[in-house]
């Protein structure tokens, strides 16, 4: 098991940080301290273990790319051009952008269903590839609109990612060598270093590589399934502890009466589905801002499920490949996703670095999961109206630094997890 410390780590990650195991620890030494509970037993309302294409480890589907892995030919962007001129001649905003505004021919379109279907109802991620030459061709404003209208026949409704329930489209870069940025509170997301696996607010997690590090930076998934399964193995403790209620992030407050990190949203032909939503960011705290001084004082036993979930997240987990272009969708409801840290010297500074991914929250409404009453409110504040008479209105972040909005300024909930249990 790994050890708890009260002691920063030495890129100062977490209040409460981890020693990771060696690849030969035995992760099951916990498993005298689980009570009154027997391996195996199953959580109330839980099966006893998950199954199907959800579940795998990074080591399985490290050696399967070519099934996750879309790639375009030359016609498909050609298509995806001429659809892009197509949008720029109707002088529409980017809030327009749609499989009808953005129109690709049927067989691509069904490709880009497909993806939707991967994550959805399959392993819960894809990657399309091959948008590398375009990234060349085109404006940073031209980029998003291909991510965004490639984007939308995968998933058509599109999220806030800003506590003011305005922005859609947030671009994840280092603010690290930024003059002044040490003394800024910023979100994990926006520096060079590693991040510990979470889940955003949104169904569909989609990043797309406009440029990439020149070391690390690889952005990691994990099966939530296979974290569950294991825990069901060797602390079922643990898994009772995760279904209690946990606080979460409502608006800009902390709701102490909080949710279940994990829920089980039952299915047909014994296909049920975990959904595992969380974050360590409130408790641990980030670089010097320590935790949430709102939140109650974590149990050990609550500690303990943080690390052990941080250390099983990052023994089952995928390094998605770093290749300008690439779009990743990934299904925030199942997966987690953490990052490697990048382009740092000998001593751990950060250096000045190229990453630059823009993000989009999706939900297609045709797949989406029935959501449990606990996490009910998160749609509607996601996805739904944002003006009193029930529009919609959206504000696109074309590049980084185009005025105050563009840069990331802690209101976006990016990169430390949107749902920020504690």
């Amino acid at each position: 098991m790994a050890a708890l410390s009260l002691d920063p780590q030495p890129l100062g990650l977490d209040r409460y940080s981890l020693e990771l195991p060696s690849d030969d620890a035995d992760l099951s030494l916990g498993k005298a301290q689980a009570g009154g509970f027997s391996l195996g037993e199953a959580l109330p309302g839980f099966p006893d273990r998950y199954s199907g294409a959800r579940v795998w480890t990074g080591s399985e589907m490290a050696l399967k790319q070519h099934e996750w892995v879309s790639i375009l030919s030359d016609q498909d962007r050609a298509h995806i051009q001429a659809a892009l001129r197509h949008f720029q001649s109707l002088h529409l905003g980017p809030d327009s952008i749609s499989p009808e505004t953005f129109p690709l021919p049927q067989d691509l379109s069904r490709r880009l269903r497909e993806l939707s279907g991967d994550c959805y109802n399959g392993r819960g991620f894809g990657i399309l590839r091959g948008l590398r030459a375009i990234t060349g061709a085109y404006t940073d404003e031209e980029q998003i609109l291909v991510f965004a209208g490639v984007s939308s026949h995968v998933a058509r409704e599109r999220g806030f990612q800003d506590v003011n329930r305005e922005v859609v489209i947030c671009h994840v870069v280092s603010e690290d060598m930024r003059p002044g940025a040490k003394e800024q509170d910023l979100r994990p997301a926006f520096t060079n270093g590693r991040l510990s696996f979470h889940t955003d607010l949104g169904d569909i997690l989609a990043l797309y590589a406009m440029d990439v590090s020149d070391t690390g930076g690889e952005t990691m998934i994990v099966s939530s399934s296979q974290i569950y399964n294991e825990l069901a193995q060797i602390r079922p403790d643990l898994l009772q502890e995760l279904a209690k209620n946990w606080a979460f992030f409502h608006s800009q407050d902390y709701e102490t009466d909080g949710s279940p990190l994990i829920t089980n949203v039952p299915g047909d032909n014994d296909n049920d589905k975990l959904v595992f939503q969380y974050s360590r960011l409130p408790v641990t705290g980030f670089r010097n801002t320590g935790a949430n001084s709102s939140l109650p004082t974590p149990t050990p036993t609550r500690l303990e499920a943080m690390a052990l979930v941080e250390v099983l997240a990052w023994k089952h987990a995928l390094a998605l490949p770093r290749e300008s272009g690439d779009i990743a969708f990934i299904n925030n409801l199942c997966l987690m996703h953490g990052r490697t840290p990048f382009d740092l010297d000998a001593a751990g500074n950060p250096l000045p670095s190229r990453r630059h991914l823009a993000k989009l929250m999706l939900r297609d409404p045709e797949r989406t999961w029935d959501l449990p009453e606990t996490l009910g409110w998160y749609a509607e504040r996601v996805y739904g109206p944002n003006r009193e008479d029930g529009r919609r209105e959206e504000t696109w972040l074309m590049k980084v630094g185009a005025d105050k909005e563009g840069r990331p300024d802690g209101n976006i909930w990016a990169g430390a997890g949107g749902h920020s249990n504690g």
